[in-house]
């Protein structure tokens, strides 16, 4: 990768990005990432387990976990890019390993199926897994809970207790151990006749009820915290202070074009915002060549160090969703030039485009 690129898309540059930008602003999707592959996996579980009615729905949002009382599992935005997994681990200090992520999708699946079928409803389960009261009006609110760790009534996969949290947790990790291929749940858990009595258990009422059509209808509008809807920023989200980024970061130009250009206008018309108004990727875009041309001619520098540049605002401003009003592009015009030459000049006398102690947040 050439220089000027190195400057601009480096890691902490990027980071900063991201942290600055609201989450429901990243554009993130499940397709073409782990997740997506992961879930293929455990759907694959199902299949071969002869789980063939129940259709979880997978979404992003803040973490994992299944909506309670429907087949509908959240996934944690910050698996869906490589770079948020490295931010979620500084500043959370953790970070899924993809074998991890199936594990907790499997244990997910298990919530989900516990629902779909309504088990906690059942005298069998309610007795087996020590049900008192309301099954979810007794779930803790923290994340906190007291345990044993040499009790042998509970499966324990990931050797941290978890089934002891609640009955609901109970039913989903032994259903994570039972539909985990090759796992010798029969070996495995022959010492610990009550963690296998509940194996045992949903190993035949699930193979009783894996050919019906689940109790429950599964509604999307159920979905709770969709990264579409969460406005809060990386940072905010994560805590973070990046403060050192700022020091680091070579190609970060998020303020000055927010400065430059506008948030989309809140207009109820289409038609009268397109009239009115113009992407800001839209704008830079026509002026590209001419600008790449002038810009270098005048600054005497390589033709790339303003091609690269002018490409890296229309990326941004696009992610920005920045826009002009059409009755000002003449004056944007001007600053846009403006603003092109003075990093072209700082970058043909100190081989940086951004004076770094400078950098504004």
């Amino acid at each position: 990768m050439r220089h000027t690129r190195q400057l601009l898309y480096q890691t902490e540059t990027l980071k900063l990005e991201l942290l600055n930008t609201p989450i429901n602003e990243l554009g993130l999707s499940i397709e073409g990432t782990y997740l997506e592959e992961a879930i293929a996996i455990v759907r694959g579980d199902l299949k071969r387990a002869g789980i063939r009615r129940l259709e979880p729905v997978f979404y992003l949002s803040t973490g994992y976990g299944c909506i309670a009382g429907s087949p509908i599992i959240s996934l944690g935005f910050y698996d869906a890019h490589p770079l948020l997994q490295e931010l979620n681990a500084e500043f959370r200090g953790w970070r899924y390993t993809p074998q991890q992520i199936v594990d907790v999708l499997r244990h997910e699946v298990g919530h989900a199926f516990c629902y779909a079928y309504k088990l906690y409803r059942t005298p069998e389960f309610r007795q087996l897994f020590e049900v008192e009261g309301n099954f979810f009006g007794t779930y803790p609110d923290s994340d906190e809970f007291d345990y044993n760790p040499w009790s042998r009534r509970y499966v324990n996969p990931n050797g941290d207790h978890y089934a002891q949290k609640h009955p609901d947790e109970d039913f989903a990790e032994t259903f994570c151990v039972w539909l985990t291929p090759r796992s010798g749940w029969r070996r495995k858990y022959r010492n610990r006749p009550l963690a296998l009595e509940k194996l045992t258990y949903a190993d035949r009422i699930i193979r009783e009820l894996s050919r019906q059509d689940p109790l429950v209808e599964t509604k999307i509008s159920w979905m709770y915290e969709r990264v579409e809807e969460v406005k809060e920023t990386v940072a905010q989200f994560m805590r973070a202070r990046p403060a050192r980024y700022y020091r680091k970061a070579t190609g970060y130009l998020d303020p000055d074009l927010k400065t430059l250009f506008r948030k989309q206008p809140r207009i109820a018309s289409r038609r009268a915002l397109f009239r009115d108004y113009e992407r800001a990727e839209n704008f830079i875009r026509a002026q590209k060549v001419p600008l790449i041309n002038r810009v270098a001619y005048w600054v005497g520098v390589d033709n790339t160090v303003a091609h690269d540049l002018i490409d890296k605002c229309i990326h941004r401003v696009r992610a920005l969703n920045l826009w002009i009003e059409r009755e000002q592009r003449e004056k944007k015009l001007m600053e846009l030039t403006a603003y092109i030459t003075a990093l072209c000049v700082n970058y043909k006398n100190t081989g940086y485009y951004l004076r770094l102690n400078q950098q504004k947040a």
